[in-house]
């Protein structure tokens, strides 16, 4: 048999190609100001801020950020500066943004509240990651990133690099570079420029303000990725000379919150295997006073913000289910604003605003269902501003599933299907998504990338949420800590036997993709079982020796393997894909970026030879500007392309 012919290197004109750009340019409508999403919401006056993406160029140059206004007669515009975090001070009458530098790093702009007036402006001299008023609106809290520092994985997983010099200057690493740490600022426009507040060997991850003047920040002392699993929080203040550690956890924390008056002090808590991922448990602590776990009715906590003084606005995942519900810290009561198994909220965790006594904002989607700025109250969600197209092209149905596995735990997913699904069983496609304590939701659309082409095209599509996702508990997120690619891949094959045992999956078309933890999985799953006659991974690990040696993030190997690299006899190489790739049957389409540092290139190289060394079909993309995930534009076009055309060649 004549093996099939390799991939071109562009897919553009392709069939696969030419399907994908089909259904992303009636999705995305590029060449016109047409928003197709919206993050970084904020209100005041009747009035919303949001950072919105629109396509104004070619599909190929991918989504340009701005930053947008929505007024109460639900106008939108842009405004002509900025291009994110827009946060309004009112007694200040002052408007603060972030624009984007084409040198490397950002300005801090102040703008007239209706922004049609500069009124200053400050070079960061790095890349701004939040922007927050104080409670009077009088101090601007800013996060600044070194113009070096890492990026988390869900960002990217690489290093920021300046532009500035010519392109051969190496990337020098090192434990002290300057511009490789995080620091936190003050400004009072009212008294003078920006303050520097803190310095190395103290790197801020996230911060919020804890009273007029007090600041909450999660914070490491070191500036490297990895360093983030082992931070804690900490309280600073004006008279303070040095930062004052509040908690340390037995894991991870994030998401800190200070009440307007600094006598509480809320986070959350939870094991994590990804910076700015964290969903858990809510602490709550009075000062001088012991922390206090609280309940929230099951609902495992994605992001949290003061309401009042006395509320908390808490957003999270219950199961397959989004909720946001208020909680009233004195009586404990925790009432939810609204729930929904069918939608969810944008963004990589779900997140809400308060607004009005009770209500909140959002963006609400679903996967038939484009994203939508929307007043959420009392159960129900008006939306405010629809984005995306009117109708949006047919790519098929999503809807729970459950199904038991080995061990007899129930394992939870959704299903996607073709709107004329077949009768009998189908091709079926498994997306394993990253972590691995994340978790699929009805996410529009699917997140994009390969889904909703093939449900056009006939697949089923299975997004599974094995032991170890968020929304089920701590302690079924810990169910994959040491146990990596053990229970988590049989839930994944029990999960396809299911789906045949009920005559919807064709045994004999099975195929298994995902990234970074995922791409782990999708190369480690053909290794242990013949389930599947074509695998893709995306970003993955295969050598976890060499990835904890050459990753970001060493830390994760080490604690979620439960092991050292040194022991020759340990999982790091019990459970490397690479080791193994002698079992594997399943042609198999490796795609990796160049710059990525979470999960570097190198894993994806040493895993393609590995499978030419055991004659397996297989080939390799590696994207030369391309970091985690493959998330740039247009080898995001492409990969989803090379992923159509790998399964119509193989399946």
């Amino acid at each position: 048999m004549t093996p099939p012919a390799a991939l071109p290197a562009d897919m553009s004109s392709t069939p696969a190609g030419a399907r994908v750009r089909q259904l992303y340019e009636a999705w995305w409508q590029p060449g016109t100001e047409q928003l197709h999403g919206a993050s970084e919401l904020v209100a005041l006056d009747g009035q919303i801020w949001f950072t919105g993406s629109a396509m104004p160029g070619a599909l190929e140059a991918g989504p340009a950020k701005r930053v947008y206004r929505l007024d109460g007669e639900g106008r939108c515009d842009s405004l002509p500066a900025g291009t994110r975090l827009a946060q309004p001070s009112a007694p200040l009458r002052l408007l603060a943004l972030v624009q984007a530098r084409p040198g490397g790093g950002d300005a801090v702009e102040l703008l007239s509240l209706d922004g049609t007036e500069r009124r200053e402006s400050w070079l960061a001299g790095g890349v701004v990651e939040q922007l927050r008023w104080s409670a009077d609106g009088t101090q601007l809290l800013i996060l600044v990133a070194g113009l070096s520092a890492d990026v988390s994985g869900r960002e990217g997983g690489h290093s920021m690099k300046s532009s500035a010099g010519p392109a051969w200057l190496p990337d020098v690493a090192s434990p002290t570079g300057a511009d490789r740490w995080r620091s936190l600022w003050i400004w009072a426009p009212e008294r003078g420029a920006p303050r520097r507040i803190t310095e190395a060997p103290f790197n801020p991850w996230e911060a919020a303000w804890c009273g007029p003047s007090d600041l909450l920040c999660v914070a490491s002392h070191d500036h490297g990725e990895g360093s983030w699993y082992e931070a804690g929080l900490y309280r600073l203040g004006p008279a303070s000379s040095e930062p004052v550690r509040i908690r340390q956890p037995a894991e991870q924390i994030g998401c800190p919150a200070g009440s307007a008056d600094g006598e509480w002090m809320a986070w959350i808590e939870a094991v994590s295997s990804d910076r700015g991922l964290v969903c858990g448990r809510l602490h709550l602590q009075r000062a001088g006073a012991p922390a206090l776990a609280l309940d929230t009715e099951g609902v495992e906590l994605t992001d949290i913000q003061w309401r009042d003084e006395r509320r908390l606005l808490c957003t999270g995942l219950r199961g397959l289910e989004t909720v946001v519900g208020n909680l009233d810290i004195g009586s404990g009561e925790f009432d939810i604003v609204w729930c929904s198994g069918t939608a969810t909220l944008s963004g990589w965790q779900p997140v809400a605003i308060p607004c009005g006594r009770d209500g909140a904002l959002a963006v609400v989607e679903a996967y038939a269902t484009p994203p939508a700025i929307a007043w959420l109250e009392r159960g129900s969600a008006r939306p405010l501003l629809a984005m995306g197209p009117a109708r949006p092209p047919d790519a098929g149905t999503i809807r729970p599933l459950r199904w038991q596995a080995s061990d007899g735990l129930e394992i939870e997913g959704w299903l996607v299907e073709p709107t004329e699904a077949p009768a009998g069983p189908a091709p079926l496609f498994v997306d394993v998504h990253g972590g691995p304590i994340w978790a699929h939701r009805p996410r529009w659309a699917a997140g994009l990338r390969a889904t909703p082409v093939l449900a056009r095209q006939g697949y089923r599509v299975l997004l599974p949420n094995p032991r170890g996702s968020c929304g089920r508990g701590q302690d079924f997120a810990r169910r994959v800590v040491g146990d990596m690619g053990g229970a988590d891949a049989d839930d994944l094959i029990t999960g396809v036997q299911a789906l045949v045992a009920q005559g919807l999956a064709d045994p004999a078309r099975v195929a298994i993709s995902g990234t970074s933890y995922g791409g782990f999985l999708a190369a480690w799953l053909p290794t242990v079982c013949s389930t599947f006659q074509a695998s893709i991974p995306i970003s993955p690990v295969t050598n976890w020796y060499s990835q904890h040696f050459g990753s970001q993030v060493p830390w994760f190997a080490s604690a979620f393997l439960r092991s050292a690299p040194g022991r020759a006899d340990g999982p790091y190489h019990a459970l490397s894909p690479l080791f193994h790739a002698d079992r594997i049957q399943a042609p198999t389409l490796v795609l990796a970026g160049l710059r990525d540092k979470n999960a570097p290139a190198s894993q994806a190289l040493e895993f393609y030879n590995a499978l030419v060394e055991a004659r397996v079909p297989s080939e390799l993309a590696m994207y030369p500007l391309a970091s985690h995930s493959l998330r740039g534009f247009p080898d995001y076009l492409d990969s989803a392309a090379r992923i159509v055309a790998w399964l119509e060649c193989h399946l």
